[in-house]
């Protein structure tokens, strides 16, 4: 369905259903290949589910996938482990929640994550970086198109990886997996950490603004008119829902090893968007002139947190925004502003929290934003499929 405004022109279609359950969780990405995985996440409260936990007949590894070509059917694939059903502690990634995954290049990346209701800690080989390699191929033996293998990599200085943790959040950028944030066995961080993918190590970088949290978002991003590559940072819960001045983002600076606070100009309309945690924040590029001067999209996100923790459901937010940087503002610092994107009525999704920041560029080389699953407000686990554009 269409939608117009006197800022953009939008288009929100639901794409599919994974008729297996609702999940929520944080974990699934998206990949530049069209493909749109899912496989470590949750149904029930806290309570880790993969894709093959045994409920569904497939092995602990599989992924749920779906084609996001718009000239292919959008139905969802389970793709097994390639190493079969006899599947080792060491070979396969345990069933979690709260972990952080990304796609970089040609595979996903995993790390982190907590398992059951007791939020038990995973031991530290489970707990590292994990690469999972999608192999397409023609009609499998168990009905799939494809199959995916996975790796547990090692790094070469194993003892300074980050601390364990669940509902960080991570980001892949010029061959660095960037782990921050998240709770740990006890409290909430700020730590900021790399681990370069080509030299396999892993780099302790300058911890964010306080306070720590848990269930913030990361942007990658170059800064237009600029070659200042940068981390965006947004949102997040610390007992509460930050950040306590709504608006304000946080920018980290790869090079300079520094973070800094922006506040970006309000909407003339709309003022900024609310404080937030386990939102939808993810880079934005488009061809369109109206919006050339965006970089980040915003989207749903917590708005007040449920008084039975990770149990119950809060108040959830169904709002989108484009964060714009003037290119003719040669400081990086300046320039920044927030626009909100009125969807109109219709059909569109429910507000709702604690799914996974998702997008992938499509064949015109504009980002199509990704809804999937989350925490509904009546408590329940969704399992719909949105794809939102703006152009």
């Amino acid at each position: 369905m269409r939608f117009t405004s006197n800022l953009t022109r939008k288009s929100v279609s639901r794409v599919a259903d994974q008729r297996l359950g609702g999940n929520s969780g944080l974990t699934p990405p998206i990949c530049v290949t069209h493909q749109h995985l899912t496989g470590y996440d949750e149904i029930k409260p806290r309570a880790p589910v993969d894709a093959g936990d045994g409920t569904h007949a497939a092995p602990i590894g599989a992924l749920h996938v779906i084609d996001m070509n718009e000239g292919l059917p959008r139905n969802w694939d389970l793709f097994y482990p390639a190493s079969g059903p006899a599947l080792s502690h060491r070979s396969i990634p345990a069933p979690r929640v709260g972990a952080a995954t990304v796609w970089h290049k040609d595979a996903l990346y995993m790390w982190g994550g907590r398992g059951g209701p007791e939020m038990t800690p995973l031991d530290p080989y489970q707990v590292g970086v994990w690469r999972a390699a999608i192999e397409f191929s023609g009609w499998e033996p168990h009905g799939g198109f494809g199959s995916v293998v996975w790796e547990r990599i090692a790094a070469s200085n194993e003892d300074q990886a980050p601390e364990t943790r669940s509902y960080h959040t991570a980001v892949a950028y010029d061959n660095k997996l960037y782990i921050h944030a998240g709770c740990p066995a006890t409290g909430r961080l700020s730590t900021l950490h790399a681990f370069n993918l080509k030299e396999l190590m892993w780099e302790t970088l300058s911890s964010g603004p306080e306070p720590g949290r848990g269930g913030t978002c990361l942007v990658a991003t170059a800064i237009p008119g600029s070659s200042k590559d940068v981390l965006l940072r947004y949102g997040g819960f610390c007992g509460h829902e930050l950040p306590d001045t709504p608006g304000v983002v946080d920018v980290y600076f790869i090079a300079e090893d520094k973070w800094w606070t922006v506040q970006p100009a309000a909407d003339p309309v709309h003022g900024s968007p609310g404080p937030r945690s386990v939102h939808g924040f993810v880079r934005f590029q488009s061809n369109s002139e109206k919006t050339s001067d965006a970089v980040a999209v915003l989207y749903h996100g917590e708005r007040d947190a449920s008084k039975l923790g990770h149990a119950g459901a809060g108040s959830f937010w169904d709002d989108v925004w484009l964060l714009t940087k003037d290119p003719g503002h040669e400081d990086p610092l300046s320039g920044w502003g927030w626009r909100k994107v009125d969807i109109g009525g219709g059909s569109a999704p429910e507000g709702r929290g604690w799914f996974p920041s998702a997008s992938w560029v499509g064949p015109n080389g504009d980002t199509r934003v990704i809804l999937f699953g989350g925490l509904l407000s009546s408590n329940t686990r969704s399992d719909e499929l949105w794809e939102l554009t703006i152009d």
